[in-house]
């Protein structure tokens, strides 16, 4: 398949791009200076786009809608730090193409959220934190991931008091614990990232599904799903 890829220069997107061409898949990048004005109106290369991958920046956002709207383009992001206007960019454009926005494509953060819930019936009356530690140069904090954890638990809890720690040192590529205690006890569930193949490698395995199930949906009648931050 045909993806066209903003951000290809960043960490993740370089990794997306060449995992996507590992599997045999044709990459067209673009970054911030192809998408000045109207940079990708008139770029051949991009006709015929199957899919797009977003790794740029929030900052991007309203651009990126615009493509995938111009060319009826799914997308796949994995930016996070919007602004609710930004967000509301992306709800938009879901009800046009189908649409997978996520903070975190490895599957074990998948998995951990799906312990939390489940942590979350059983000790229901036991304090729950979050801690989650980045690179020094993580911009946004705290990250998607932590927020989607903190929500996901407050909402099984019951309660929106669940706290979130952030800490940006170093080159941490991505730890994020849960903490449940009690008087007596406590147990953490934590999820450590030891590269960024893991979030590319997802994104591309979420585009090739995304472009599957546009091919199953007549034209004209293609319907978005946001998947959570």
């Amino acid at each position: 398949m045909k993806i066209v890829l903003f951000g290809a220069k960043g960490r993740v997107g370089s990794r997306v791009r060449a995992i996507a061409e590992q599997r045999g898949h044709t990459v067209v990048p673009l970054d911030k200076e192809d998408c000045a004005d109207d940079g990708f109106v008139n770029n051949a290369a991009l006709v015929g786009a199957d899919v797009a991958i977003d790794f740029s920046l929030s900052e991007a956002t309203s651009r990126v809608c615009e493509f995938c709207k111009k060319f009826r383009c799914p997308l796949v992001s994995g930016v996070t730090g919007r602004t609710p206007e930004q967000q509301q960019m992306l709800d938009e454009l879901a009800k046009s193409v189908p649409t997978c926005v996520k903070s975190n494509f490895s599957v074990g953060v998948q998995t951990l959220t799906k312990l939390v819930s489940e942590a979350c019936k059983l000790l229901y009356d036991w304090d729950c934190e979050i801690v989650e530690i980045h690179r020094k140069d993580k911009r946004d904090s705290p990250s998607g991931t932590a927020k989607n954890l903190a929500a996901s638990a407050a909402q099984r809890k019951n309660f929106c008091n669940v706290t979130v720690h952030s800490l940006r040192c170093g080159s941490n590529f991505g730890r994020h614990s849960v903490i449940f205690a009690t008087q007596g006890e406590s147990l953490e569930l934590t999820h450590q990232a030891e590269n960024t193949d893991i979030f590319a490698r997802g994104a591309v395995l979420e585009a090739e599904k995304l472009v599957g199930f546009a091919q199953n949906v007549a034209d004209g009648k293609i319907v978005g799903t946001v998947d959570g931050d």
